[in-house]
């Protein structure tokens, strides 16, 4: 079995258009390596990609990669030094390097997890405006219509409907979403009601997901341009976990 890091030996970090345009449903990219591992399952790398990999608490995407005669049907992403690879099944030919291939995302999947994502920030804003005080956050899934988000610290009391009240107000209030980058001495000054500032790595840039007068978060994840895209949060579970809490919601149509 092939890893990862032979998959990616010596190859430049992928362009990551999703960054910038998470309703990019399609592009032109150039295929730079290409391993059949086993029957007709195989690892692509190309120069860029629309296609998120599982990271920052999001699960990878699905979509095709497609050229003359062959198709190829991403089932998983993954990200390994900066370099993304697409693995899943092949339907035709093999590719070659240097060759030019068509991308196509499965939007549905992709704009179900954009939504849930924003729901996530809405709610860790949601949580300190009716609890009073701020969390630090311990992890987070934002899936397919669904997600969690789990904090350090005790939470009292039944305020689920009030911290769902809050958060479906921010959801109709349409409030843009939108990224920024800023360097790490930039960082503090940009961030507000951020809850994963004590988890980041050091880096160079980072970027910043802000819904305007909401909060600011380092996050690379995609989201939607506003907040009443979202549709409607609906909060499912708070439970202890550990020695913090969990938040179980889904996002339903408005």
């Amino acid at each position: 079995m092939v890893s990862l890091a032979e998959v990616v030996n010596s190859l430049p970090e992928t362009k990551k258009l999703y960054l910038d345009d998470s309703y990019k449903r399609e592009a032109e990219s150039r295929v730079l390596r290409w391993i059949r591992e086993t029957g007709r399952k195989g690892y692509i790398v190309v120069s860029e990609t629309i296609m998120h990999p599982k990271s920052g608490a999001q699960p990878s995407d699905h979509g095709i990669l497609e050229t003359v005669g062959t198709t190829f049907m991403v089932s998983k992403v993954m990200e390994y030094g900066g370099v993304i690879v697409h693995y899943g099944e092949v339907c035709g030919s093999d590719f070659k390097e240097g060759m030019d291939v068509r991308m196509r995302l499965d939007w549905e999947r992709r704009y179900k997890i954009m939504r849930t994502h924003t729901a996530g920030h809405i709610l860790d804003y949601a949580i300190v405006a009716v609890c009073g005080r701020s969390f630090q956050s311990q992890s987070a899934m934002h899936d397919v219509g669904y997600g969690f988000q789990e904090y350090l610290g005790e939470y009292s009391g039944d305020l689920r409907e009030r911290i769902e009240e809050v958060a479906n107000v921010v959801v109709a209030s349409n409030k843009p979403v939108f990224a920024e980058y800023v360097n790490v001495y930039e960082l503090n000054k940009k961030v507000f009601g951020a809850p994963n500032l004590g988890r980041l790595p050091r880096l160079d840039v980072y970027r910043i997901v802000v819904i305007e007068g909401i909060n600011a978060i380092p996050c690379s994840g995609t989201h939607v341009k506003s907040t009443s895209e979202v549709g409607r949060i609906n909060i499912e579970l708070i439970e202890r976990v550990g020695n913090g809490f969990r938040i179980s919601y889904k996002v339903l149509e408005g």
